[in-house]
This record gives C-alpha cells, structure tokens and sequence, in this order.
C-alpha cells in the first residue's frame, strides 16, 4: 500500500495548540499593522500575504486555494500564503527549471499591444493640438474662439491616453497574476519578471503629473479674476453684468484648488500601494536564502 506524498513544507506542523481554521479579527488587524515595517522574515511574509490576497480576485484565490490546502476565505487564504512565503524568505525558493522561460512568455502574451498603440495615438493628437495652439499664436489668430477647440482636443485626449494606458497596465497584470497562480509556489518565490507589475505608462503619467498643477493655475487664474472683476464694480459703484461672474469664478477656483490638493493626496495613497504590491511580488530566487529582502 503506498503512503501518501508528505504535505508541502510551508503548512503548519501539527500542534494541539495552533488554531484551525480561519483566524480571528486580531491577527487580521496584526497583519495590516506591519505592511509598512521593516521587520523579520515571517512579519515580512504576514505583510505580503495580506496585500496579494487583497490584490487577487476571488476566482485567482479560488484556483491557488488547493496548492496552499486552504479553504475558501480569504482570512484563511492569507496565512497559508504567509506561511509559503515565510518559508522562501527564510530558507530561499526551492529551483524552478522552466520558471524564467515561463515567466518571459506569459510577459510576451500579456502585452497589450492594440491598447499601447491606441494610447500612443491619443498622446499624438494632444501633443499636436498643443502645436497648432502654439502656431495659431504665433500667427496672431490667438483668439479664444479659435483656441477654444484645440483645448477641447487636448484634455479629451490627454484623459483618454490615461484611460487606455491604466486598461492596459492593469490587464496586463491581471494575465500575470493569472499566470501565477497557474503554477504551485509561485506567489511564495514571487514573479521573476523583467517588466515588474503596475509598470507604468506615458498617458496615466501626463495626466498625474500634469492634471494638479494645471487645477492650481485654473484655481489660482479664476480666484484672482473674480477679485479683480469684484473690485472694480466696487469701485465703480455700478451694477455691471460682470460683477455676477465674481461669485462663480472665487466658488470655482476655490473648488479647483480642493480638487487638486485631493488629487495629490490619492496619488500619494496609490503610490504606497503600489511600493507595498511590488514588494508582496517581488521574486525570491534561489540564490536569495541567506539575503535579507530590501526594505521599502
């Protein structure tokens, strides 16, 4: 009668004193307590666990569930990938032979290509509505009925670059981590990729980069003409049709000002979740067993 196969290494020893099953609200909070520390291996792996089992859908988890022998709640889902990950982190990941071939073709197939193209385009018609706005000025046909397209075509533009580029970035690592989790162990080593995950591209990056600070100047710009306009209907003491544009353009630059500093503020809160996604996926090799993980 032959004996069955020795469970995987990562799962928990038997013990009396271990709890079965799902774990309970306090290490739940423990666990979102050390994803920013820089703190020992198995804190590490806990940190990790918790952000990939919050990144993966329900149907990634679902198939990945059987390789950790886990059951189908995420609580549960999180510590058996803890305790994989703990054990590459500690001991260094067992070698893989097709692991760097797989992984360069599954990063061949998950290129958007069709989705990059598009917003290559879009990036081109935005940067070419600027140049005829630049033209148009230097030519002295600098009027706002002539301009006012141009601008149109350049904001549509710009956030649709941004649109298709974060579609792309965000199927391209949809197919990766369904890649992953297609192979045992995978989420525990990490994905050896050459392009890491939620790499980013030009239309998201303009839009980021340039999207608060044009909000100021539109703030500050509407701010400044509606005290102007309301100073000189006080001083000339007449009921002038332009002192009714003052309350909407101090209300409206006030508005762009808060949207803006919002806009910083969400760009800072995804930036952290992108440093702590990057470091739950970060490969370990097998070379890595005797290195301590960088910290963040």
């Amino acid at each position: 009668m032959s004996t069955p196969p020795p469970p995987p290494r990562h799962l928990p020893r038997s013990d009396p004193s271990m709890p079965t099953g799902l774990f309970g609200g306090r290490q739940a909070a423990r666990l979102r307590a050390v994803v920013n520390a820089d703190l020992l291996p198995e804190e590490r792996a806990s940190a990790d666990a918790l952000v990939m089992t919050a990144w993966l859908s329900a149907a990634q988890r679902a198939q990945y569930a059987p390789t950790l022998r886990s059951g189908p709640h995420p609580e549960e889902f999180a510590q058996r990938l803890a305790d994989e990950r703990r054990v590459v982190l500690e001991e260094g990941a067992d070698p893989v032979a097709d692991e760097l071939e797989s992984a360069a073709l599954a990063e061949r197939e998950a290129r958007q290509v069709p989705l990059r193209i598009l917003e290559g385009v879009l990036l081109a018609v935005a940067a070419g509505a600027v140049v005829w706005m630049v033209l148009a000025d230097m030519g002295g046909e600098a009027l706002p009925e002539a301009l006012l397209p141009g601008i149109v075509v350049v904001l549509l533009a710009a956030v649709a670059a941004a649109v298709v580029g974060e579609v792309a970035t965000r199927r391209r690592d949809r197919a990766l981590l369904d890649w992953a989790v297609s192979r045992p162990g995978q989420l525990g080593r990490g994905l050896p990729l050459r392009r890491p995950l939620q790499g980013g591209s030009a239309g998201p990056a303009v839009v980021q980069s340039l999207g608060p600070a044009l909000l100021v100047g539109a703030g500050v710009l509407a701010i400044v003409g509606g005290a102007a306009v309301l100073l000189i209907t006080l001083m000339l003491r007449e009921d002038t049709g332009a002192a009714a544009l003052a309350p909407w353009l101090l209300g409206g630059g006030a508005a762009a000002l808060v949207v803006a500093v919002l806009a910083v503020y969400l760009r800072s809160r995804r930036l952290l979740r992108l440093a702590r996604r990057a470091r739950a996926a970060a490969w370990i090799g097998p070379s890595a067993a005797q290195e301590e993980p960088p910290a963040l």
